[in-house]
């Protein structure tokens, strides 16, 4: 095998590989940074002359994308799982949404008797002298979807197609997150800048309550799963406040407070009892300090999401303490953490799958993490509890309050796994806002909860 050979073969533009996509097809793009704009940009280019092809991406970070322009009765489609910059266009019908376990993602992308991509066009590094393209900063499902579809095109079938991006910003990272050159169909090259986020804005007094409340759960030793956002990052000052040490990590999400972490000693994932000495991820999203951190850093490694979100494997982890956020809790420990009332705000994401997986660790705990208040500027900034006697009509369970562990506001901690119903709403109305006590007591009643 010739493998400079076969790259030279390879090798064309991305107005050249797109052509190879076929009609009536599923086309997959990755999860938030690694999306091979050059070719994306090239296939929606191609929408005049194209039939029935749908683009799908989770976590649409580049406000500027070229598939904004695109709708429901255009020739391609989009579907934008956990929304952001596209979140308008998923509330508009525009853009639809599919929601997935993350850690199924795999098989119903990859599964006949459910959604299988047709093509995977990944956003690469160079290829190394094995004949090795690096996927950089997530192999989640994207890594999977790429293997099956060179699969099945080996098997005959030519409506699956592996496409690559090769981009000299894309970090080599370690873990289980190749492709050889023998799956790719086309190689093109065109570096772009990776999308970046901005620096977090300064912490509340009630998320550094928050953090100083859930980082008491953690000990020496404990494994972690740690989001994105303001409470996670109170949750990593106050560990670092609190001088807990040798954690160690297996998230779905590499991000800047996890340097922050290693920086200060505080992971060394020494102590881990699965996968010790390495920080396990699904994929990355951060600052250019976060990918710099990531490249060729063997204490970090990507494996895809049916692995590291896999309930079973997150509670090989002793001492696994997951913490997300919410949108809603119910008085009876419902979670809501995806839509406000009918309208779609983000994706169910890893939140559930982590739940379950913290249930399976010895020791384990997962928290469900939000302020007790909200001030939307839509009402006026007056402000509105979230926790209510029932979600909002059209909400979605996020997760189910037969699996919800612990609830934390900046007024305490309330347990709800193994509570009976009065029990619960009891514990869950002492961590709402004072203001709202009374109100959310009387429905308890009213409804002959306690």
């Amino acid at each position: 095998m010739d493998i400079k050979e076969m790259y030279k073969k390879r090798l064309m533009s991305a107005q050249e590989a797109v052509k190879l996509v076929k009609n009536h097809t599923e086309v997959w793009i990755g999860i938030a940074v690694p999306v091979p704009l050059a070719l994306v940009d090239a296939l929606v280019d191609r929408e005049p002359e194209v039939e029935n092809i749908t683009i799908n991406h989770i976590v649409d970070i580049y406000p500027e994308n070229t598939w904004r322009k695109l709708g429901r009765d255009t020739n391609i489609k989009v579907d934008c799982g956990y929304p952001t910059s596209c979140r308008d266009k998923v509330v508009s019908g525009e853009f639809t949404l599919t929601p997935n376990r993350f850690c199924e993602l795999p098989k119903i992308y990859t599964d006949e008797n459910f959604r299988p991509m047709h093509v995977a066009m990944l956003n690469v590094t160079p290829m190394d002298k094995h004949g090795y393209f690096c996927l950089g900063l997530g192999a989640d499902a994207t890594l999977p979807i790429a293997h099956n579809a060179a699969k099945k095109r080996r098997e005959g079938d030519d409506r699956y197609l592996v496409l690559v991006q090769v981009n000299n910003q894309v970090p080599r990272s370690r873990g289980l997150n190749y492709i050889h050159i023998s799956e790719v169909d086309a190689i093109v090259e065109q570096d772009q800048d990776l999308s970046v986020l901005n620096d977090p804005r300064p912490l509340t007094a009630e998320e550094k309550t928050i953090g100083r409340y859930c980082a008491e759960f953690v000990k020496d030793g404990s494994t972690i799963q740690l989001g994105i956002g303001s409470i996670p990052n109170a949750v990593a000052q106050a560990f670092l406040d609190t001088h807990v040490k040798d954690l160690g990590i297996h998230s779905e999400m590499a991000c800047d407070t996890m340097i922050d972490l290693w920086e200060a000693e505080v992971v060394t994932n020494r102590r881990k009892n699965f996968m010790p000495y390495r920080s396990i991820f699904t994929f990355a999203m951060g600052t250019r300090k976060l990918y710099d951190w990531i490249d060729d850093n063997p204490g970090i490694e990507f494996h895809p999401v049916d692995f590291v979100n896999n309930p079973s494997i997150i509670g090989k982890n002793d001492n696994m303490v997951s913490i997300n956020a919410c949108l809603q809790v119910d008085l009876t420990g419902q979670i809501c953490s995806e839509s406000m009332g009918w309208q779609q705000y983000t994706h169910p994401g890893g939140q559930l799958d982590f739940v379950d997986g913290a249930f399976q660790s010895r020791g384990g705990v997962s928290i469900i993490a939000t302020p007790a208040i909200a001030k939307p500027k839509k009402n006026g900034g007056q402000a509105i509890s979230k926790i209510v006697p029932n979600i909002t009509p059209g909400g979605v369970i996020t997760t189910p309050r037969s699996c919800a562990d612990y609830v934390i506001t900046e007024y305490g901690a309330a347990k709800i796994k193994g509570q009976s119903v009065r029990q619960r709403v009891r514990n869950i109305i002492k961590v709402a806002h004072p203001d709202f006590r009374d109100e959310l007591e009387f429905e308890a009643r009213r409804r002959n909860l306690i």
